[in-house]
């Protein structure tokens, strides 16, 4: 069972796993396959399960590595994700955790994690009132959220407390909505794990070049992507990330391998792109917020919002 002052600091993202939201026939199964072995025997112990990506083909590649990586599923945690849409009343819910369980086979997962849609499909008190049954009888050894507003996080705290893990949301080098609305200290200031989903845009940082990135990774002879993870490791984020080729494994590896200088730590934590405003957040999907978009979609329509600023003259 891993404790979690024992977790990874870098966790293993599942999305892209076996396609995307659909299963792609195609998919080099085995490739995938070897790299997530790869980084389990690496030490990387943290993954997440969902049922969602793929339709199910990427939790059967996760369980294949684990197989072959002989580390056993008691040296893993797993987050099993459960999305609302793919399970729309609390029955299905049910069924999805008992496949996770069967699959892996196991009496437990490390943690139970619902989006805040849940919040709205399955109803506040039911939704509660399945989790903490979950925990009472050992199903789950914790609770995590992910894209929770402020309100909501505070009320799951408010009941589970210490028994949330983590909060899975975005957060990186360009938008730090999360942060501005005070999410990310409320998670710190009450030990939840603020884990990160693209905290590398999936290479678009990287590719906007910025002029900080850019001399941080001079200086200390790392690339840019090895820069952001390492800074968001050293406050104390736990990023997900996704590769089937080896010496990109190697690559996110070695970013834990170097200490940033608290000097760049904090011009880091200071960048904000210049005169970008972000879009609102649309925290339940309802369509009624103009100019707004869910809290997923800011890091995969940056660039092309950012390129407006751009053409407008703003630099």
């Amino acid at each position: 069972m891993v404790d979690i002052k024992d977790l990874f600091p870098i966790g293993i993202g599942a999305w892209g796993h076996g396609g995307f939201a659909e299963h792609n026939p195609d998919n080099d199964d085995e490739k995938q396959i070897r790299a997530l072995t790869y980084q389990f025997n690496k030490g990387m112990n943290m993954t997440e399960i969902n049922f969602w990506n793929s339709k199910g083909h990427s939790v059967k590649l996760i369980k294949e590595a684990l197989d072959r990586s002989k580390i056993g599923r008691d040296n893993i945690f797993l987050l099993q994700s459960i999305y609302n849409y793919y399970n729309p009343t609390l029955d299905d819910v049910k069924r999805e955790f008992e496949l996770c369980l069967k699959t892996f086979a196991t009496d437990h997962v490390d943690s139970i994690q619902f989006p805040l849609t849940a919040v709205k499909v399955y109803g506040f008190g039911p939704l509660t009132k399945l989790i903490q049954d979950y925990l009472d009888q050992k199903l789950t050894r914790y609770v995590s959220v992910t894209n929770f507003n402020l309100e909501y996080l505070t009320k799951f705290q408010s009941i589970f407390g210490s028994k949330i893990f983590s909060h899975e949301l975005h957060f990186s080098f360009e938008i730090r909505n999360n942060e501005d609305l005070g999410i990310i200290d409320f998670d710190n200031n009450h030990g939840i794990i603020n884990v990160i989903y693209q905290p590398l845009r999936r290479n678009r940082t990287a590719k906007q070049n910025w002029p900080l990135l850019a001399e941080l990774a001079t200086k200390y002879s790392k690339t840019q992507n090895q820069i952001i993870l390492r800074w968001l490791t050293s406050r104390g984020m736990l990023p997900l990330v996704k590769s089937e080729y080896i010496e990109h494994i190697d690559e996110n590896l070695a970013a834990l391998s170097f200490e940033m200088k608290k000097e760049g730590i904090e011009r880091m934590n200071k960048f904000r792109p210049p005169n970008f405003v972000s879009k609102k957040i649309d925290w339940f999907m309802e369509g009624k917020i103009p100019n707004s978009a869910f809290i997923h979609a800011l890091p995969n329509i940056f660039d092309e919002e950012y390129a407006k600023v751009l053409n407008s003259g703003k630099k």
